[in-house]
């Protein structure tokens, strides 16, 4: 989470063209407590639910605890943003830029982020079942008990990412570059391009070490 000042309207790069998500954005910020450790309330937290903040430059913003469950994020640029604990499940990011940003307990269930870029970022511990990162760049993310089950990762760059117990339990890595990333991950995984190939236990380490990543573990649920 960042510390410092609060942020205020100047923090804000560029406003969405959206009347509603410009007034929600508005609304949060004036509601922001001066001292940032102080205790949030339900005002002070941004509730953006199913808004459209296309056009919006957010870098490096405190979103603590947004509520961004089915908004528009394509797009946007959050880099660096601290968007702990948010909720982003069913939001669309397709093409956002969340690099280096606060990712950590995000709940992201069925999220779109097709293309997005969160190299650098910290997912920690966050929710991404069923969410769709086909070609998205994750290189060196922090993944330590992140859930990807059932999530499509096709084409995706997880390159040095760090892999904690990783749940990937039927998520799709057709495609996927993995080369240099190191840890462990719980399967199965289908890592078929055209057709559905599941993979576990001893193969799916093989899969990965001949994709460049021999450090990961793979750990044999049940």
């Amino acid at each position: 989470m960042t510390t410092g000042e609060g942020p205020s309207s100047s923090s804000v790069g560029r406003w969405p063209t959206d009347s509603g998500a410009h007034r929600a954005l508005v609304e949060y910020l004036r509601a922001l407590p001066a001292d940032p450790t102080a205790e949030r309330t339900v005002r002070s937290v941004l509730n953006g639910w199913g808004l459209d903040f296309t056009g919006a430059d957010l870098a490096g913003l405190d979103l603590l605890g947004a509520e961004l469950g089915g908004a528009n994020l394509s797009r946007v640029v959050l880099a660096g943003a601290d968007l702990y604990t948010a909720s982003l499940s069913e939001a669309c990011l397709d093409g956002a830029d969340l690099s280096g940003a606060d990712l950590r307990k995000v709940q992201g269930r069925g999220c779109r982020a097709r293309k997005a870029d969160l190299s650098g970022a910290d997912l920690q511990r966050a929710d991404f079942a069923q969410a769709d990162f086909r070609g998205a760049v994750l290189r060196s993310t922090r993944l330590h008990r992140v859930t990807f089950s059932g999530a499509d990762l096709r084409e995706a760059d997880l390159g040095d990412a760090v892999l904690e117990r990783t749940r990937l339990s039927r998520a799709r890595m057709g495609g996927c570059r993995v080369a240099g990333a190191s840890g462990r991950v719980t399967g199965p995984v289908d890592v078929g391009i055209d057709t559905s190939e599941l993979v576990d236990g001893l193969e799916l380490r093989e899969w990965f070490h001949d994709n460049g990543a021999p450090a990961v573990e793979v750990r044999v649920s049940g």
